[in-house]
């Protein structure tokens, strides 16, 4: 299946009549597209949730409808692939506590006391509250850092300790997530001092935003490139850093040194929505799409990407069905008709690579649509000594992705039931969940005239490999390509 990722806004403009004919379009290929949902959508959907709010509960069947069980989430230093309902998530979600408030440390040390107290071990936290208020925060107060310091840290001067930083960090981060002229005026304080790309940074190419950006940096006597600025951010943060936090992180600072940064126009708006678009931007780089109505984000997507090595198209709403419908795979009902397709892939111009060994001539071909919805590349081998003709189709992930969903692996089963006409078999069905859901490196041969189909599972990686074997000589396929 062709895995489309939606921001937001794409997805609650679903119901508006000028998104009509992609809502058709969806719904005419349901069994071709998949669009899986992320956290990122429930920060951005929750801003309405009230018990009483339909257009919330509207909204949450739609991405239902639109998404099914697909959730990609974050979690154990990896993008898994969850199966779970945008209701389900809802229901789990919903309770959870706010994450600013967990970072209160005055309550958490209060906390803690009264825990230690019910154990008879007195006031822990009191302990290491004192602890923290004899270790001098080491930060020297100029005349030129002591503005910026003070909207961090209130009151801060030279001799503040440790305790006095550490409690500052709550109240910081709600004022720098939720309060948008806060945010505003945080980021217009950097660009004051400063830290601002050029003005006209907005017509730059793409191609060399980073260049830009890493020239600029260098102008500020910061001897690295924004990437390598990235990870000493990281790295002075936390010591260790995983892929999300890297690539949030070089969303944000894009935004926050004047690289399309957000204008935040609603007053409901805050730097939550930029980081909210740096998640969307994250996920979407899991699929083969990402789909945004939003020009700012597009564009910073689509510099990460191209920097990142990351494939994913970028587009808006408009260019979707017209990119999408030559690339889906109508497969026929027919052995004999299937192979038409099969050939049609082998042309001369899609050729990456080819080499001859043992008399097996083999070319490496990129295919121009996704063969049956899934399989990107087609490794095509003539063995004349046997009369041999081999078409193996693999797909290549080139951007974060690095699983499939067993669902994407079902709809192949199902194109081949309907293909070879075993659908309703239980043999067939047996044969679907063992290699879906139970054995590793499988492997399932189908024989048709003239021919086979064999069905692997990758070794290494939990990808299925579709191979269609023809026994006929080299000068006959000649003729028929």
């Amino acid at each position: 299946m062709i895995r489309i990722y939606f921001d937001w806004n794409v997805i609650s403009n679903l119901k508006r009549t000028e998104f009509a004919a992609i809502s058709q379009f969806i719904s005419d290929n349901k069994s071709s597209l998949q669009f899986p949902y992320s956290p990122a959508h429930f920060n951005d959907l929750m801003k309405s949730y009230s018990p009483q709010n339909e257009l919330f509960f509207q909204d949450l069947n739609t991405l239902e409808n639109l998404s099914g069980k697909h959730l990609l989430r974050w979690e154990d230093n990896r993008t898994m692939p969850l199966w779970c309902t945008p209701k389900e998530y809802f229901e789990h979600e919903k309770e959870k506590e706010d994450i600013i408030s967990l970072m209160d440390m005055d309550k958490l040390l209060s906390d803690l006391d009264g825990f230690s107290q019910d154990f008879g071990i007195g006031n822990v936290g009191e302990l290491i509250k004192s602890g923290y208020k004899a270790i001098p925060a080491g930060i020297e107060v100029t005349a030129e850092n002591n503005v910026f310091l003070q909207k961090i840290f209130p009151g801060i001067t030279s001799e503040s300790s440790m305790w006095d930083v550490i409690k500052n960090m709550a109240p910081f981060s709600k004022n720098l997530l939720r309060n948008r002229e806060y945010y505003k005026d945080f980021r217009k304080t950097l660009n004051n001092n400063g830290f601002k790309v050029d003005d006209n940074s907005g017509n730059w190419s793409e191609d060399i935003v980073f260049e830009k950006v890493s020239a600029f940096l260098q102008k500020m006597k910061i001897e690295m490139t924004f990437m390598q600025y990235v990870e000493k951010t990281l790295k002075s943060q936390k010591g260790q850093y995983n892929r999300h936090q890297f690539f949030v992180t070089a969303y944000l600072l894009l935004d926050m040194i004047g690289y399309k940064s957000d204008k935040l126009p609603k007053s409901t708006d805050s730097m939550q929505n930029i980081l909210n678009d740096s998640e969307h931007a994250f996920y979407g780089a899991h699929c083969d799409f990402f789909v945004a109505s939003d020009k700012k984000l597009l564009t910073k997507a689509n510099v990460l990407y191209k920097e990142l090595n990351i494939s994913t198209i970028v587009i808006s709403p408009d260019k979707l069905i017209s990119l999408l419908e030559p690339l889906i795979h109508k497969v026929p009902k027919y052995i004999p008709n299937l192979f038409h397709d099969i050939i049609k892939c082998v042309k001369k111009e899609n050729i990456i690579d080819s080499y001859s060994e043992n008399d097996i001539e083999t070319y490496v071909i990129k295919i121009r649509y996704f063969f049956f919805d899934f399989f990107n590349y087609l490794i095509f081998q003539m063995n004349p000594k046997q009369n041999l003709i081999y078409f193996t189709f693999k797909r290549i992930f080139t951007n974060y992705s690095d699983f499939v969903y067993f669902s994407e692996v079902e709809s192949i089963f199902d194109s081949l039931g309907d293909l070879l006409d075993y659908s309703g078999r239980d043999d067939f069905n047996v044969q679907k969940n063992e290699f879906i859901h139970k054995n590793k490196g499988m492997s399932i041969i189908w024989h048709f005239k003239d021919g086979k189909i064999i069905l692997n599972q990758d070794k290494d990686e939990p990808l299925p490999i579709i191979s269609f074997v023809l026994e006929t000589d080299k000068d006959e396929l000649y003729e028929k390509i």
